[in-house]
């Protein structure tokens, strides 16, 4: 399969967007910051919800399990779904489905209970990843869609700093139960918003437009595309391996490290809602940073693949950082180095939508996203459910040396299989 056609930028000023691509894109990341705010919530009340349904660490791992199961699965099917149904469909059903399941969270008088409506979070929350590639690539011209990418799906980061503060109001002021229900309330709500807006797409504008030779020949290679051609792959099979190998880090801190910057750290349910949301403000500011400077590289003349592979690189090299943490001297220091792990974690996530964006064809992305999120998530799962009897077993310090080393790893992969044969320099196109 071939690289997916890049244009060169219009010498004529880029037109304002249309008010309702703008609505779309604001809703795809107000979608994305519910997402990462509902699944965070348990990892943020964990002490409390520990207690009052009386379960361990390990009982804990079997919940991020009933989560990771399903959303494995989900993850796969989600692509197919929204090639068949399309985004205005899928994107509410998953949407409000997520939020029920929050709502049930909140509802959980036991043990068995929240497991069930964490199974059913899982079974929604994946989706909306390759619903944003796709509902991006269908409303939004193609000279504007790496940034709208570098934007919408950073936001998610939104979610997870809003989550620390908010939830630990919502639980002390009213209860740790309408953590749960009140933001799922509002996720339906969000959800039906959607459907009343995903009505057909923007027309096509600027180089999605042009009428040249060149653009036949791009267009009939993205009516031939095939999921199958996408497997042939080595460049994609570099990539799935990539997500396998560095995937579980993300999964680990966002659920674990909550609760360890309380039960180990020392840190109260209120001071970790002054302070958790710092890596992902971090996250953010990195990930925006690191796609201009992909931009910038690109319009001098350089390969952006090459760029984002050397990218990829040098952020891996912060990740050993990520074995001190146990023997960090202070909170603070604690907290620092899970800023920079988590920066990194989110910074890969950006690259890797953006890499699949220039490698290969519109029809697959779709997919392409959802299969790399369900090998991504299934080795995450094995290590969530082995996290309890690891925890047990050897204390943190075991898993935090382990996972520091995985990005490392996935960068020369990567490197050693994409980057080989790129030029320095972008191909000039023709005018």
């Amino acid at each position: 399969m071939t690289d997916a056609a890049t244009t060169s930028p219009d010498t004529a000023p880029r037109k304002k967007l249309p008010l309702k691509v703008v609505l779309v894109l604001g809703l795809l990341m107000s979608l994305v910051v519910l997402n990462y705010f509902d699944r965070q919530t348990l990892s943020i009340l964990k002490p409390i919800v520990k207690t009052e349904l009386a379960f361990d660490d390990t009982a804990y791992s079997l919940l991020t399990f009933a989560f990771m199961l399903p959303y494995i699965v989900m993850y796969i099917a989600s692509g197919r779904l929204i090639e068949r149904f399309g985004t205005r469909i899928c994107m509410a059903v998953f949407a409000i489905g997520w939020s029920v399941a929050n709502i049930a969270s909140g509802l959980s008088h036991s043990f068995s209970q929240l497991a069930a409506s964490r199974a059913l979070l899982g079974a929604t929350e994946p989706g909306v990843f390759p619903i944003i590639q796709r509902a991006i690539l269908n409303w939004v011209p193609v000279e504007r869609r790496s940034l709208a990418i570098s934007i919408v799906l950073p936001a998610g980061n939104l979610g997870a700093i809003l989550a620390p503060p908010l939830v630990a109001l919502l639980a002390t002021g009213i209860g740790w139960r309408a953590a749960f229900i009140i933001p799922g309330v509002i996720g339906v709500a969000v959800g039906i918003l959607w459907w009343f807006t995903d009505t057909g797409h923007a027309s096509r504008t600027g180089s999605d437009a042009a009428g040249t030779e060149a653009d036949a020949e791009v267009e009939a290679e993205e009516d031939s595309a095939s999921v199958a051609d996408l497997l042939r792959d080595r460049k994609y099979w570099a990539i799935i391996a990539a997500r396998m190998i560095s995937d579980p880090v993300w999964y680990f801190y966002l659920f674990w490290i909550p609760g360890y910057l309380q039960e180990r750290v020392g840190l109260s349910l209120s001071e970790l809602g002054l302070v958790g949301g710092i890596p992902y403000i971090v996250a953010m500011i990195a990930c925006v940073a690191l796609g201009r400077t992909v931009d910038r590289y690109a319009a001098r003349g350089h390969d952006p693949i090459r760029v984002q592979l050397w990218l990829f690189a040098i952020t891996a090299a912060l990740m050993p950082l990520g074995g001190f943490i146990t023997s960090a001297s202070s909170a603070a220091m604690a907290l620092l180095i899970i800023t920079i792990v988590v920066a990194v974690c989110q910074a890969w996530f950006v690259g890797f939508n953006v890499l699949l964006a220039g490698l290969f064809p519109v029809k697959v992305n779709a997919s392409a996203v959802g299969i790399l999120g369900a090998v991504g998530a299934s080795t995450s799962l094995l290590l969530n459910l082995l996290a309890g009897p690891i925890l047990a077993q050897f204390d943190y310090v075991a898993l935090f040396a382990g996972l520091a080393l995985l990005h490392p790893v996935s960068a020369i992969i990567m490197i050693a299989v994409i980057g080989r044969g790129r030029p320095k320099r972008a191909a000039a196109t023709a005018d």
